[in-house]
């Protein structure tokens, strides 16, 4: 059996066999800390130092975050959450504000125009439809 390790450079060995801590990956585009930081987890799966429902791995972008989980699932790993910052966080939101507020957590809004045309309407004001 081939190990999450295998195939990468000497740099990026060193990065993802850390399995304790932070690691910060500094590197320009394509270099691999995508690679880096998938392996990095598939390792600590595999080696059991990790629990893959207790990972989330974050990224910027909607795109990259299914990229981690592609890459995820070919190393073998299934369970590890990987989202973006906001998602995490409205996740986060979602689990957490019911238990501190005792209430429904609030509705992200996508666009503003609707929900300040309802306030208008609720108060009879008269707006200017080119707005």
């Amino acid at each position: 059996m081939s190990s999450p390790l295998d195939g990468l450079d000497d740099a990026q060995r060193e990065a993802a066999s850390v399995l304790r801590g932070p690691v910060c990956v500094l590197a320009g585009a394509g270099t691999g800390k995508t690679r880096v930081i998938t392996h990095r987890i598939a390792h600590g799966v595999e080696t059991g130092a990790y629990s893959p429902r207790r990972v989330m791995a974050v990224t910027f972008t909607t795109k990259a975050a299914g990229e981690m989980r592609g890459r995820l699932r070919a190393l073998g790993v299934e369970g590890v959450s990987a989202r973006t910052f906001h998602a995490a966080a409205l996740a986060q939101l979602n689990h957490f504000w019911p238990i501190v507020a005792r209430d429904t957590a609030p509705a992200i809004v996508s666009g503003k125009v609707r929900l300040l045309g309802q306030a208008a309407d609720s108060l009879r004001l008269r707006v200017d439809g080119a707005v």
